[in-house]
């Protein structure tokens, strides 16, 4: 099965295969540094403020990494990929600010105690990631 897939592999496929891989890979990443900075504040892990200053900092490197390793991947993309990718992020970015007002309505009125930023993250994530699903099933 490997080996037919590798067989049917264009240069093309196998450059777009591995800058997707990198994307994720780094994604993950940066989301593990989110977590444990995020972590170490609700456990108490570093109280030393050089500590904490230095847990946000690489947190926001490895974020400004992630978005470098995103934009290579889109130039490595042909048009139709592109238009899939822009038409993601317009629907994530305008659900995200739609979500987000809703969010804070519900956390102003009481309905929602405990808020954090990480609900927000979790429907942008989710809302991008339908939608490429779907482009790339509309586009098939």
């Amino acid at each position: 099965m490997i080996e037919t897939i590798k067989e049917e592999c264009t240069s093309y496929d196998a450059r777009a295969i591995r800058e997707n891989l990198k994307f994720v890979g780094w994604v993950f990443v940066w989301t593990l540094a989110f977590v444990i900075s995020d972590k170490a504040q609700l456990y108490g892990w570093w109280t030393a403020d050089w500590a904490v200053m230095t847990s946000i900092a690489v947190t926001a490197a490895l974020g400004l990494w992630m978005i470098l390793c995103y934009r290579r991947l889109l130039r490595g993309m042909d048009d139709l990929q592109r238009k899939i990718q822009l038409d993601a992020l317009s629907l994530a970015l305008g659900i995200s600010i739609v979500g987000t007002v809703l969010y804070s309505l519900l956390v102003t009125w009481g309905y929602i105690l405990d808020e954090e930023v990480t609900d927000i993250m979790m429907l942008m994530s989710a809302s991008y990631s339908v939608s490429v699903i779907y482009g790339s099933l509309k586009y098939r």
